[in-house]
């Protein structure tokens, strides 16, 4: 996946409470040089278009395809603003 146009990067999703039971997402990255960044996010979420979905026997295979399959879109192009 060296070749690959979009750098991949795996993060781990936490989920704290606040004592008032309020629900804070926090996105967990490890860096290149072994440490880690956990930062608190505010989540909306919006899927691209079905047609865009890559389906595979692995993680992996997955990745690879959906790169193939965006082949250098940029965000605009893959989520374009909805038409009302």
């Amino acid at each position: 996946m060296s070749d690959a146009a979009y750098v991949v990067q795996k993060i781990d999703w936490f989920q704290l409470r606040t004592p008032q039971g309020q629900a804070i997402m926090v996105m967990v990255a490890g860096l290149p040089n072994g440490f880690y960044t956990a930062v608190p996010c505010e989540v909306t979420m919006r899927l691209a278009a079905h047609g865009l979905m890559a389906l595979a026997a692995s993680p992996e295979e997955a990745l690879t395809q959906l790169q193939a399959t965006l082949g250098g879109k940029g965000p605009e192009e893959i989520f374009p603003a909805e038409h009302g």
